[in-house]
């Protein structure tokens, strides 16, 4: 398997778009957002992490759904990395839809190099579809549990759209 592209320019930054792993059907009982992740879905969400780790890629920002599934898959990402910096847990990142995602986005800091955003489908497949363009097929079958598309960033967060920003790489479970 090929390795996520390593070091970005100087002027460049980086979006993680992250699918939490697959859930436990809502017939386990509790709400919608106490659905936990199955053990297929820990196991895709280690992988994930333990990739990104021998990539070396460390994000200084994490955004994150407040869901129990975000939130475990965000944990086991953790236990793979290096560094994870402390996330911000937003209610409005909950199912939240892409327009909302981008807002958030663009409200990143400046200094922000490399941003972990954990979500859910459909906002965060209509997000990464959206930034990677009408040209790209890389995203046709979706955003998979467990799934990473890696864009590279130019200009500002604030900035952000199809126009500065190329999927880098795509990787499912």
């Amino acid at each position: 398997m090929a390795p996520f592209p390593a070091g970005i320019g100087a002027a460049m930054r980086r979006l993680l778009v992250v699918r939490h792993g697959s859930a436990a059907g809502k017939a386990t009982g509790g709400s919608d957002r106490e659905r936990p992740l199955t053990p297929e879905g820990r196991r895709a969400v280690r992988e994930l992490g333990e990739r990104l780790r021998s990539d070396g890629i460390e994000p200084d920002l994490v955004l994150c759904s407040p869901a129990q599934r975000t939130r475990e898959t965000l944990s086991l990402l953790g236990t793979a990395l290096t560094r994870l910096p402390p996330a911000e847990f937003d209610e409005d990142l909950y199912l939240a839809d892409a327009c909302t995602l981008l807002d958030h986005l663009h409200a990143a800091p400046g200094g922000t190099r490399c941003l972990l955003l954990v979500g859910h489908n459909p906002g965060l497949e209509e997000l990464a579809r959206g930034l990677a363009g009408s040209g790209s097929t890389a995203l046709d079958a979706g955003l998979p549990a467990a799934g990473l598309a890696i864009f590279e960033i130019s200009g500002a967060w604030s900035g952000l759209s199809p126009s500065s920003a190329r999927l880098a790489a795509f990787a499912g479970p």
